[in-house]
């Protein structure tokens, strides 16, 4: 009997564990990053510091649902974004936000990812403001030196589907190439490297 009994707590504890993985990913539907690229398709991205304005990316997204067999495709499995997050990092481990790498932000919008389907989101990857600040600034201030400084664009979208739960967040990588030198104004990115 007591056998029966614990084997009884142990299932109810299983359930509950499997439950509330379910409330953790309450949308049958998940989200696939397939490219992060510059305004013009181009990879990597050359941010040309001497400028202010933003650098624009584009995200390629599709949604899928998570059951493959899935037959009743509905509009509620549709996926609204609602927010990309973006972040930087760096390959060496110099990571300190405001000093090594540019502050990390948050983009709020509104862009439908039909089911099955693949949209393509404008969004900004380096902020104008970044620019005038640490660690960009410095690439700015010392334009003769030539540096450039390499960047990791860490771009996480998230979203629910329109019966309004919540899709598990889903983070691509972008190479992200730093300098007062790239010459944005004509459509060959050109780098004045000094010996």
């Amino acid at each position: 009997m007591k056998l029966k009994f614990l084997v009884l707590i142990i299932v109810a504890l299983v359930m509950t564990g499997c439950m509330a993985k379910e409330d953790d990913s309450t949308s049958a539907t998940m989200l696939q990053i397939e490219s992060i690229t510059d305004q013009d398709g181009e990879l990597p991205v050359f941010s040309s510091v001497a400028i202010d304005v933003n650098d624009n990316c584009t995200l390629s997204i599709k949604a899928l649902p998570i059951d493959p067999m899935l037959e009743d495709e509905t509009a509620y499995y549709n996926v609204l974004i609602d927010q990309i997050d973006v972040q930087f990092k760096r390959t060496d481990g110099r990571n300190v936000e405001g000093v090594d790498v540019p502050y990390s932000f948050t983009q709020p919008l509104s862009y439908l990812v039909p089911l099955n389907g693949t949209a393509e989101i404008p969004f900004i990857l380096i902020r104008h403001v970044a620019k005038l600040e640490t660690p960009l600034l410095a690439l700015r201030e010392f334009p003769n030196q030539a540096k450039v400084l390499q960047l990791v664009g860490v771009v996480t979208a998230h979203g629910k589907d329109l019966g309004g739960h919540r899709v598990a967040p889903v983070t691509g990588y972008v190479s992200v190439w730093c300098s007062s030198q790239f010459d944005t104004a004509s459509s060959t990115v050109a780098f004045a490297a000094k010996n």
